[in-house]
C-alpha cells in the first residue's frame, strides 16, 4: 500500500480550529476580558453656601411680601403701585423688586439699555426676539448634530458657550436668526475648556444680510450689559430648548430644507436666588426655567440688560438650580477679543407702556464690564448637566 502525505492537512486543521474559535469569541458576552464600562460620574455636590443663600433669598423675599402688603399696594396704570400712607416708609428698594413686573410682552426697552444711535420702539419682548439667535452645529454631510443658544452682543458678533460650538473638524456652524435668517458662522475666539463653572464662551461673526431666507433684514440689536446680580432680581431667560424645538413645525420644516420661518424663541422668568463669585467665573443662580437647548442664551433682567449667559443645570432628589455665566467674566471675554459692549449702570425699574418709568434709586459707580465681584466659588464638576 502506497501513504498519500498530506503535508497542507496539520495547518488546515489547526486554522479551522482558530477560525470556529474566534467565532465563538465575538458573540456577545464571551470575552474573557471585556472592556472595563466607564466609572460613573461623580455627583455635584454644591457648596452649602449655595443652600444657604437659597434660604435666605427665600427668607427675604417672604419679608419683603409682608411690607408690601401692610403698605396696602395697589394696582395703578397697569403696574403694582406702594401708596404714599404709614406703611410705605418701611418699604425698602429690594421690597419693591419684589413687586410682580409688568408683562414683558407690554415693557418697554428703557433707552439706557439701548446701543446709542439705535432707536427702538418695541417690547422687551421685541428685543429679546431680536437678539437671541438658534445655533446649529452639523457634520461634514449636512446632517444636525446639535444646538444651543446665543445672543448678538455688537453687529455681526454672537457670544455663546464653547460646548454648544466645539465638535469635530469638518463641522458647520449656522446661526438662525429672526432678522438674520440662517447664516453660516465663523467661530473666532472660544475659552480654553468648557469645564462646568469655569469660562466657557464662544465667540461668533456672521453676515448680518444674506441669509438663506426667512429673516425680517436690518442689523440686529446687540444686548447691553447690566451691572453684577443680585439676589431677587427678576430675570428672564430667553433661548431655543430642544423640548420645544421637536414640537416646533417651523424648527422641522428649517432642517429640512423646507421652509424658512424662524422657531420662535421660549422666554422663562424667576428670580436670581444666589450669586457665587471667584478665580473660575462668576455664577448667577437662578429660577428662571432652563433645559438643554438653552446653553448660551442669555439671562436678562426686565430691562433687556445681560446679567449672565444660560450654561448648566444642577439637578437632585431635593430639587434643582439653575446656572448662568456672570456677564463680568463675558465681559472679560469680549474685551479681550476686541469686542466693545455696551454696559448701563443703576437699578432696572420697568413700567409698562404707556407710563412713566418708577424712579431709579442713585446708582452706585458703574464697574467696568469684565471687573468681577469679590466671593468664593463653587468647585466645578464635570458631571453637572449643560443645557447643551
Amino acid at each position: 500500500m502506497v501513504s498519500v502525505c498530506r503535508p497542507w492537512l496539520a495547518p488546515a486543521i489547526a486554522c479551522l480550529i482558530a477560525a470556529i474559535v474566534l467565532l465563538f469569541l465575538l458573540i456577545p458576552g464571551v470575552l474573557r476580558y471585556p472592556v472595563a464600562a466607564a466609572p460613573p460620574p461623580v455627583p455635584y455636590t454644591p457648596p452649602s453656601s449655595a443652600q444657604r443663600d437659597n434660604n435666605r433669598t427665600m427668607e427675604e423675599r417672604v419679608a419683603s411680601l409682608r411690607r408690601l402688603l401692610d403698605a396696602r399696594v395697589c394696582v395703578a396704570d397697569g403696574a403694582y403701585r406702594v401708596p404714599d400712607g404709614p406703611g410705605s416708609a418701611a418699604v425698602t428698594p429690594q421690597d419693591r423688586a419684589a413687586l410682580p413686573p409688568p408683562v414683558a410682552a407690554q415693557t418697554p426697552v428703557p433707552p439706557q439699555s439701548l446701543p446709542e444711535g439705535r432707536p427702538f420702539t418695541g417690547s422687551l419682548l421685541d428685543l429679546l426676539d431680536q437678539a437671541t439667535v438658534l445655533v446649529l452645529q452639523s457634520d461634514a454631510g449636512g446632517n444636525v448634530q446639535g444646538s444651543g443658544t446665543g445672543f448678538f452682543v455688537a453687529p455681526g458678533m454672537i457670544l455663546t458657550n464653547r460646548h454648544v460650538t466645539a465638535g469635530e473638524p469638518g463641522r458647520t456652524i449656522h446661526v438662525a436668526s429672526r432678522v438674520t435668517g440662517v447664516v453660516t458662522a465663523q467661530v473666532v475666539a472660544e475659552s480654553p475648556d468648557d469645564t462646568p463653572g469655569s469660562p466657557d464662551f464662544s465667540l461668533l461673526r456672521v453676515a448680518t444680510g444674506g441669509g438663506t431666507g426667512g429673516g425680517e433684514g436690518g442689523t440686529p440689536m446687540p444686548l447691553t450689559f447690566a451691572p453684577p446680580a443680585e439676589r431677587l432680581v427678576n430675570v428672564i431667560a430667553s433661548g431655543f430648548p430642544g423640548m420645544i424645538l421637536n414640537t416646533d413645525e417651523h424648527f422641522q420644516r428649517l432642517i429640512r430644507g423646507q421652509g424658512t420661518e424662524m422657531p420662535t424663541a421660549a422666554v422663562t422668568e424667576g428670580v436670581v436666588t444666589a450669586v457665587q463669585s471667584g478665580s473660575g467665573s462668576g455664577l448667577v443662580l437662578h429660577t428662571a426655567q432652563i433645559t438643554p437647548g438653552n446653553s448660551g442664551g442669555p439671562l436678562v433682567d426686565r430691562c433687556g440688560r445681560v446679567l449672565g449667559i444660560n450654561t448648566f443645570i444642577q439637578a437632585r432628589e431635593e430639587g434643582r438650580m439653575n446656572y448662568a455665566l456672570a456677564s463680568a467674566d463675558a465681559g472679560r471675554f469680549l474685551a479681550a477679543n476686541n469686542v466693545a459692549v455696551r454696559s448701563a449702570a443703576g437699578a432696572c425699574n420697568p413700567a409698562p407702556a404707556g407710563t412713566a418709568p418708577a424712579p431709579a434709586q442713585a446708582p452706585a459707580p458703574a464697574p467696568a464690564v469684565g471687573t468681577p465681584p469679590g466671593g468664593t466659588p463653587p468647585t466645578a464638576d464635570p458631571a453637572a448637566r449643560r443645557p447643551e
